[in-house]
């Protein structure tokens, strides 16, 4: 009995690395990062996912570490599941800045919710993308792809390495490029329809003056998005997959390119 308690004593400094990488991850994914999930029940999932993947990864992990050498390597651990985690909610962020761009033009900014997702206040189209795209995440499995890159990443980067290097401010800069990239394609034939749909107001407006165009074409310009929102919904699917997978390929090349140079650093 004593040989086991020690054997888990020695284990578990390495087991607070898996478990801080693991917290980067969840904690920079939208659909865990908010308030919807307690904590509580945020770190026990945390905590059962590490004991999952620890076995797996065992062999990958130093086993001869002290707690101080542990606590020092919480922040890399940290700092690679947040990299891991905006690799993943590349689609969700792209997805959300998307309904936003929407509701400003169709006049549905005004009519804003509580998200609990967010902890903060959105519009109803925010969340119908963001729903739509998380069920195409798990149809896609999406989740499988993402434990495959979070084992791979143990491979590429080993506990206790130091991230310092510029390659990480620039993968943060094309993540930011590719949701404003996504956004916009998700947005723009129902922001094009809504354009079209102003200009064909305009011109009843100066043909019709007598009719009452504000009320008349704000709920034009809502139908019209709502149905333009519809159709783009069932043929986005193709370009949320790639979007996912995108983001996780350059977390992978990502990890690659730093599991180089810390082995060509050594």
């Amino acid at each position: 009995m004593s040989l086991e308690l020690l054997r888990f004593e020695m284990l578990l400094p390495v087991f607070a690395l898996v478990l801080a990488r693991i917290a980067g991850l969840a904690l920079a994914v939208p659909v865990f990062a908010g308030s919807l999930i307690p904590r509580n029940i945020l770190a026990l999932l945390i905590a059962a996912i590490s004991l999952m993947i620890f076995p797996a990864i065992l062999p990958l992990l130093p086993t001869s570490l002290t707690l101080g050498q542990a606590l020092a390597g919480l922040i890399g651990e940290f700092l690679i599941g947040e990299l891991l985690g905006l690799g993943v909610g590349l689609i969700f962020f792209a997805a959300q800045f998307a309904g936003q761009i929407v509701s400003h033009q169709a006049g549905l900014s005004l009519g804003t919710v509580f998200n609990p997702m967010f902890d903060e206040e959105t519009n109803i189209l925010d969340q119908v993308w963001f729903f739509s795209v998380m069920v195409l995440f798990f149809a896609f499995r999406g989740h499988i792809a993402v434990v495959e890159v979070l084992l791979a990443s143990f491979t590429s980067i080993p506990p206790l390495t130091i991230l310092a290097d510029p390659v990480i401010g620039d993968f943060a800069v094309d993540m930011l490029n590719g949701i404003f990239n996504i956004a916009t394609r998700l947005a723009g034939p129902t922001v094009l329809a809504l354009l079209l749909t102003s200009l064909i107001l305009g011109f009843l407006t100066r043909t019709m003056p007598q009719m009452n165009i504000l009320t008349v074409g704000f709920a034009f310009k809502v139908g019209v998005a709502l149905l333009m929102v519809a159709v783009t919904m069932g043929s986005s699917e193709g370009l949320v997959g790639d979007a996912l997978f995108d983001g996780l390929d350059q977390v992978g090349l990502l990890f690659e390119q730093l599991g180089k140079q810390v082995a060509h650093g050594a």
